[in-house]
């Protein structure tokens, strides 16, 4: 299977490639640009995309491909996260070769914001599992599409209920100023919490990459807030985390949409995340068949026996099997067929849930939030536990 996810960072490919010799000379390939950090300060998270996306390609291809027998692939392009010019760079090269059917983009919400502009002249679908932000603009730049839950639709039950179990009235907001993944959740999550009656009680603006949160952390102490909700890219989020638990403040965390389900969250809190809560795609104790097969596949690949894949990474293990249910229900692979397949996925049932396109671009439609906490070995389970 390594043929088949080769590194080609930089190729350009025929949609349809037949090999050159012998029996895979009958071989038909759908190749697909797979857009994420493979390089910069985020390539492990990358490589975890990369990961996910490998084992559902394996899976596909294994059981016969798309199209009643083509070959599915994806090749790898940088978009060195958190820059932007990168993947606007490969963005427009994507679009300009008209042999590109779609394009799969793991991208932080910046990135994808990025392209909105270009997206709208593109005529080419864009699969954006990993974007989730609240998303900033009028429409989906024709043919954006995304995947994970919109905190606009599950803060509101995730704040009602941390009322319930916390009885929280009092809250601290840790948040990156310049990241638009951190910042515009933080938006959404001050209007459901003024909603709601929560009283601000500390405002805690940082930088993407910040190291020292000492002065955040003193004020978490000084004003004693119920509960801390942090709007961070996960490992910021762990850092700060660690940083108030080795100055002994154990206060509830609270998500504004998933910083803490990121495998970075727990790994840079050195552990000390556990307990923390907010929603996210799945829930690895979701006892659906669909999700043990999918958490014992990942543990046997990875050998992390008492561990289970991040919210991202089961994304996009989950985005491979949306694009092979869409290639199969295009009426061709010309790119708007591609596209306009997205409204044709119906009640389709993946990991994180069941999930439709409603006959407009944009955001997935799902079934009830996942609620999580965070176990042991960074384990998301389900809260309130049962």
């Amino acid at each position: 299977m390594k043929k088949l996810f080769a590194l080609l960072a930089a190729a350009v490919a025929l949609p349809l490639a037949l090999g050159a010799t012998g029996a895979a000379a009958q071989e038909k390939v759908i190749r697909i640009p797979f857009a994420t950090a493979f390089s910069g300060p985020f390539i492990q998270f990358g490589e975890r995309l990369w990961r996910g996306g490998l084992y559902a390609t394996e899976e596909i291809n294994a059981a016969g491909g798309v199209r009643n027998g083509i070959k599915l692939e994806f090749y790898k392009i940088d978009t060195r996260s958190p820059e932007t010019a990168p993947f606007i760079a490969e963005f427009r090269r994507a679009c300009e070769n008209k042999d590109v059917p779609m394009i799969l983009a793991n991208t932080a919400s910046t990135q994808l914001f990025s392209v909105y502009e270009y997206a709208k002249e593109c005529n080419m679908a864009i699969f954006a599992p990993t974007a989730g932000a609240h998303w900033v603009f009028p429409d989906y730049g024709k043919w954006i599409y995304r995947f994970l839950p919109t905190p606009a639709t599950v803060l509101p039950v995730l704040y009602t209920k941390v009322r319930e179990e916390f009885k929280a009235k009092t809250v601290a907001l840790s948040y990156t100023l310049d990241d638009q993944f951190s910042f515009q959740n933080l938006k959404v999550a001050r209007e459901v919490l003024e909603k709601q009656g929560y009283q601000v009680v500390a405002d805690l603006g940082t930088k993407l990459k910040e190291t020292n949160f000492g002065p955040q952390v003193a004020e978490v102490r000084a004003k004693n807030p119920d509960i801390v909700i942090v709007s961070h890219q996960p490992d910021d989020g762990g850092k700060f985390v660690l940083q108030l638990r080795e100055r002994g403040i154990k206060t509830q965390i609270v998500d504004a949409g998933f910083t803490i389900s990121g495998a970075d969250f727990w790994k840079l809190s050195n552990g000390e995340a556990r307990g923390a809560v907010g929603f996210t795609t799945y829930a690895s104790d979701d006892p659906r068949p669909i999700v043990q097969a999918w958490v014992k596949k990942w543990q046997e690949k990875t050998g992390a026996k008492d561990a289970a894949p991040d919210a991202f990474e089961t994304a996009t293990y989950d985005a491979v099997k949306v694009i092979a249910e869409v290639l199969n229900k295009a009426k061709s692979l010309e790119r708007k067929d591609i596209a306009d397949a997205f409204n044709a996925v119906k009640n389709f049932d993946t990991v994180t849930g069941t999930v439709s396109w409603g006959g407009a671009f944009g955001e997935a439609e799902r079934n009830n939030p996942t609620l999580i906490t965070i176990g042991d070995n960074g384990k998301l389970l389900r809260w309130p536990q049962k």
